[in-house]
């Protein structure tokens, strides 16, 4: 190692331990503890209400988070605007620095779904129901104009009004305060508590669980819980999945966000954050990853690479690792993907 590598090690190290807590989580060097055996005495329903134990590998394996459902190109667009990274992170509550999960029971969430639900009524609705009606009278020969344009008073000027003054006041850092917060630099869960502080306890001290749920259609969905190894504290993601697979990955992402041993979960939504934690920025200069990967990409090929990315977490063997999954077959998503397709300048490696 030359002097000047020798220099710049000595400051990345300086800076690690300046910014990340002594009780940050690292899956390197520390042992989750063993869930005590009073936990086997609890009652039929404590048990179905802590869920089942994933039982993965420690650490983070599958990798594959352009899978996630919300991973699209719409985030993409979202990040192809004129703010600023630093500006993009504050709207997103600084993602490098927690990760949050909201509750249904909280305005700014009940706002935020009840936008898109308004959106979809005063687009879906009203245009939806004006172009039918065009069509209708075209086969009959008869377009009542007049009609059309009230049908759209009716239906999508109030909606579209409602999905404004929604957006107008959900637009920014959501003013969130029973969520769940999780900190990668301390490595500590704060948990709401009504009326009183919140509770902050270690990360490693959690087990992730996963519970079945039947909604009111009688579809069944999967959900992501952690389980206090110590207490009969649960907490509960917001979302529900389809697929079981959804929820490892939902997991693992959690996972490596809070292990200081690696780098942020390289995903399109945070990728104006990857700069501002050490870790990660340090892993990207060492492997080259581009500034803006996702926002710069072209949209074929970020499609295939979420294609291919779901196609590769589906067929994953979880409860293995990597090199276990490698070696029984298992090909990662960019092993997937026909990159003869795309054109020179849109290949990124």
């Amino acid at each position: 190692m030359t002097e000047a590598q020798s220099t710049k090690s000595a400051a990345y190290s300086m800076e690690r331990e300046a910014i990340y807590a002594v009780t940050a989580y690292n899956s390197q060097n520390e042992k989750l503890p063993k869930r005590e055996k009073s936990r086997n005495n609890d009652s039929y329903f404590t048990k179905v209400a802590r869920g089942n134990s994933l039982g993965l590998p420690k650490g983070s394996h599958c990798r594959e988070y352009l899978a996630e459902w919300q991973c699209n190109v719409f985030q993409q667009d979202a990040l192809q605007t004129r703010k600023t990274d630093e500006q993009q992170c504050r709207e997103m509550r600084n993602p490098y620095l927690m990760e949050f999960w909201p509750t249904l029971f909280e305005w700014p969430v009940f706002a935020l779904i009840l936008r898109h639900g308004i959106a979809w009524c005063a687009f879906a609705g009203g245009i939806g129901g004006a172009l039918i009606m065009t069509f209708i009278g075209l086969i009959d020969g008869d377009t009542n104009l007049k009609a059309i344009l009230g049908l759209l008073q009716f239906f999508f000027l109030p909606f579209f009004i409602a999905w404004l003054v929604l957006k107008l006041i959900t637009r920014g850092e959501p003013k969130l305060k029973k969520d769940t917060r999780f900190y990668r630099r301390t490595g500590m869960v704060s948990i709401y508590r009504k009326g009183q502080d919140r509770l902050e306890i270690p990360f490693e001290e959690f087990e992730p669980t996963m519970t079945y749920r039947t909604g009111a259609a009688g579809s069944t969905g999967f959900m992501l819980q952690l389980a206090h190894r110590n207490s009969d504290i649960v907490i509960s993601h917001i979302n529900d999945y389809p697929e079981e697979y959804q929820v490892y990955l939902e997991w693992e992402r959690l996972h490596q966000f809070m292990d200081i041993s690696q780098p942020l979960p390289d995903r399109i939504v945070t990728e104006p954050a990857r700069q501002f934690d050490p870790v990660t920025a340090e892993y990207d200069r060492k492997n080259g990853r581009p500034k803006h990967l996702w926002r710069d990409m072209d949209r074929e090929e970020l499609r295939e690479r979420r294609e291919a990315a779901k196609k590769a977490a589906k067929d994953f063997p979880w409860g293995k690792t990597r090199e276990q999954a490698l070696a029984s077959g298992w090909k990662p998503s960019e092993q997937r993907i026909d990159w003869q397709a795309f054109k020179p300048e849109q290949h990124t490696s």
